[in-house]
């Protein structure tokens, strides 16, 4: 169980309709008090990370700090549906969150960003003034890579139909077309399907001064992260970003459609985030 924390959910003003938002908020707000905004991750990963991101705020609340999760456009229980979503609108949505911590009375802002939210995260930080940090969680480096990854999801049910076998560039053709394509119950627009499949991390390695904690999840201490991973945050330290990577042992919590935790990265992402904040 999780222990009660002090929830403050609200509808604030977004660009295209009202977007959901839960607060969940520190004793206290000050002008040394620092919000973590969630920029989460896509489609069904974000349902299934919603249990880490709350026991993640129970923890930041214990040591005074905030944690606000808003539902882009199109989903949760924001204004819009799936289909009428697309990546610059997600951008937007992160700038309205960030707007919004702001009015609750925060001068420190960071992001949780997990999974592909990292991307999305690198794409909206430029347009934020004074970002303090960076978390990532289990942090997607290419949108290319993770849409290959969705439609396989498609294909592999078509033929658990028996039904025509779908291919990657079949349906890559029909968004070409101007057509949406269903993929597990989610309606991707051609708009979103392009803005993922060009978001990649090396886009933002030349623009990111902003300090981050990179967290990778490995499913034993016989694994490594992947080398893409370590390119990535090779290529961004040869830049002058500070960045800290830190591995934990757990399950893969994105992946798992049963509640599946891992209190490793709660615990480390706490120790960044204490360590760090005292050395400032």
């Amino acid at each position: 169980m999780i222990a009660p924390t002090h929830l403050d959910p609200a509808f604030i003003e977004g660009t295209r309709g009202s977007l959901f938002a839960m607060h969940h908020a520190p004793t206290h707000i000050d002008d040394s008090t620092e919000c973590f905004i969630v920029v989460p991750s896509f489609a069904e990963e974000m349902n299934r990370c919603r249990y880490m991101q709350t026991l993640l705020a129970q923890a930041l609340n214990k040591q005074g700090y905030g944690l606000l999760s808003v539902d882009p456009f199109g989903t949760g229980d924001s204004a819009g549906n799936f289909a009428e979503a697309d990546w610059d609108q997600w951008k937007k949505d992160v700038i309205s969150a960030t707007d919004y911590a702001k009015q609750l009375g925060y001068k420190h802002i960071s992001f949780l960003a997990i999974r592909l939210g990292a991307l999305l995260a690198m794409e909206a930080a430029s347009y934020i003034e004074n970002l303090k940090r960076i978390a990532l969680w289990q942090p997607v480096t290419n949108g290319k890579a993770t849409l290959n990854q969705f439609l396989r999801i498609k294909i592999a049910a078509s033929i658990g139909r028996d039904e025509k076998a779908e291919t990657t560039a079949h349906l890559e053709e029909l968004l070409d077309e101007g057509k949406n394509i269903e993929v597990a119950g989610y309606d991707v627009s051609p708009s979103l399907f392009k803005g993922i499949q060009s978001a990649h991390i090396n886009n933002y390695l030349e623009t990111t001064s902003i300090p981050i904690a990179w967290f990778t999840v490995l499913a034993s201490a016989e694994r490594k992260t992947p080398r893409g991973d370590l390119q990535a945050i090779e290529k961004w330290q040869g830049q002058g970003t500070k960045i800290d990577h830190k591995t934990v042992i757990g399950p893969a919590f994105w992946q798992a459609h049963e509640r599946t935790l891992v209190p490793d990265l709660i615990t480390a992402t706490m120790e960044y985030i204490k360590g760090s904040s005292t050395h400032e």
